[in-house]
């Protein structure tokens, strides 16, 4: 009986989990979701589907958000840099020109099995530069632009 239990939460759990794996395919950022870069003990993980996102015109939201050292946050710029080459849209920007205290990067993604689909990135560092709070969105959905998600999501 207790094996016949473990076999169905193992089924179960298949074929739930990789619908959230599915929907960063192709984005060196994917790394990060799946807990090859930072383990997933250390970033805090949400997902939202259904119908709390349709007034965003969204069916699909998923964020980490994570400390991170200087050298973790470079290897996650290196990911980063490697999705903004496919990117259709991208706006990055600091909130003071001289300091490094944070940085937001919104990009908008190639289609991917007829959704829109777009990341975001926003480090905020502290006083030192030592450690950082990173949180990365990935969402996708009939939203057709960068500039109209942005508008929905003031």
């Amino acid at each position: 009986m207790r094996r016949i239990i473990i076999l169905s939460l193992f089924i179960f759990h298949l074929s739930f989990c990789p619908t959230g794996a599915l929907a960063q395919t192709g984005l060196k950022i994917n790394e990060l979701f799946q807990g090859r870069v930072i383990p997933q003990e250390r970033m805090i993980e949400t997902r939202v589907r259904g119908k709390t996102l349709e007034k965003y015109q969204l069916t699909y939201y998923r964020s980490l958000r994570m400390n991170v050292t200087f050298d973790e946050n470079k290897l996650l710029g290196q990911l980063l840099e490697q999705d903004k080459e496919i990117s259709i849209d991208m706006r990055s920007y600091r909130e003071n020109p001289h300091s490094w205290k944070t940085y937001t990067c919104k990009m908008q993604l190639p289609s991917s099995n007829g959704k829109n689909r777009f990341l975001c990135l926003q480090e905020k560092w502290d006083v030192r530069h030592e450690k950082c709070e990173v949180t990365v969105i990935y969402m996708e959905g009939t939203v057709e632009s960068l500039e109209e998600l942005e508008k929905l999501l003031k």
